[in-house]
């Protein structure tokens, strides 16, 4: 592996808005897509617990550092934020290999897509069960 490629914990910065960081496009002008997480008691965390996070982090994207071109993480709103691009079908995975690894993290949004509502969902997603009334609804509907 090519380590000068491998995902790297940056220093805390004082941070300008997240539009004004995150790529929005890439190169060609396709959009890229993205999800945000919930860390629940980050904001709590003493420096080494959100260092130990920080990894948990790079380690779970590791395998995804061909698709994923921007990480942050919120510490003060306790938010991981995720860009990627816009494979079909990676939101998912992406998600699961962060939960696995920080399995408190809760989806918050994401760009949705049919994969997210599948038999296997994402557990202690708003946007599974959100799937789940719009299913119900337009069965009751038709």
């Amino acid at each position: 592996m090519d380590k000068s490629r491998a995902p790297s914990c940056t220093p805390y910065v004082v941070a300008s808005p997240l539009w004004s960081r995150a790529p929005a496009r890439d190169e060609d002008g396709k959009p890229y897509s993205d999800f945000m997480m919930l860390i629940p008691g980050l904001k709590q965390q003493n420096e080494a617990g959100v260092e130990a996070c920080l990894v948990k982090v790079r380690d779970s994207l590791q395998a995804f550092e061909d698709v994923v071109v921007y990480v942050d993480l919120n510490i003060k709103l306790s938010l991981l934020w995720v860009s990627h691009k816009p494979v079909a079908g990676i939101t998912k995975p992406l998600v699961l290999a962060i939960m696995r690894e920080l399995p408190q993290a809760k989806l918050v949004t994401a760009d949705f897509n049919a994969d997210l509502t599948d038999d296997n969902e994402l557990p202690g997603s708003w946007l599974s069960s959100l799937g789940h009334r719009v299913k119900k609804r337009l069965k009751l509907t038709r």
